[in-house]
């Protein structure tokens, strides 16, 4: 209990928050983060379910912004410990041109790598999607894989091009370093232990390097 009580107290970003997977995601942070202080509901059309989650202990903050527009993300990731990024336009059935899907899922994510590394966010969820792994165009079988399994995919239509772009994009920035403006910062990996520590940074920035991952849509909620 008291390790509980001295832990930080988090701030996470979902953008994308009010889709499928995103209201998932903001329902289940409020349920099993015990640290959560502040939950950030960024999106392009806020739902109207957002407010009954403002009756609770963690303040929720929605904001009504777009993925494409690199100020806006910046705002919305400043000051966040966590970001979640499941934004993005799902396009199975060729509806939408390939430049909006490139500018929303390409463009979008690295706007959201970029705001992270100008504010010093450490850590971020890339919700990537099936559809990068395959189907296999010669029909080679897929079982009980992971990330790490080899498996050669061709990707010929924009949705799962644009998704293995940006899912490029996040391990690449893996490690790059995250500015952090002022002179108290928590040291990388103390928060999943449940203790912390705090050093005085001799500058007016400091760095630290940005732990990004994937995650891909396979199992359901």
């Amino acid at each position: 209990m008291a390790e509980s009580a001295q832990a930080p107290k988090l701030v996470y970003l979902v953008t994308g928050g009010c889709g499928f997977l995103g209201e998932h995601v903001v329902r289940m942070l409020l349920e099993r983060e015990p640290r959560l202080r502040e939950l950030r509901i960024f999106d392009l059309h806020l739902s109207p379910w957002i407010e009954e989650l403002k009756t609770g202990p963690v303040q929720v903050t929605a904001i009504q912004g777009d993925v494409t527009q690199a100020q806006e993300v910046a705002a919305a990731v400043a000051g966040a410990h966590v970001v979640i990024h499941t934004a993005g336009l799902v396009d199975v059935f060729g509806r939408a041109s390939p430049e909006t899907i490139h500018k929303v899922n390409v463009r979008g994510t690295q706007n959201v790598i970029e705001a992270c590394v100008q504010t010093g966010t450490q850590f971020l969820v890339y919700t990537s999607s099936m559809e990068v792994v395959g189907p296999n165009i010669k029909g080679h079988p897929f079982y009980r894989g992971n990330e790490d399994t080899p498996y050669e995919a061709v990707h010929k239509h924009p949705y799962p091009c644009s998704k293995a772009l940006a899912e490029r994009l996040v391990l690449e920035a893996n490690g790059r370093k995250a500015m952090w403006p002022g002179c108290m910062c928590w040291w990388p990996g103390s928060w999943s232990s449940g203790q912390h520590s705090a050093a005085k940074c001799t500058s007016a920035m400091t760095s630290h390097p940005i732990r990004a991952m994937k995650t891909s849509t396979w199992s359901s909620w």
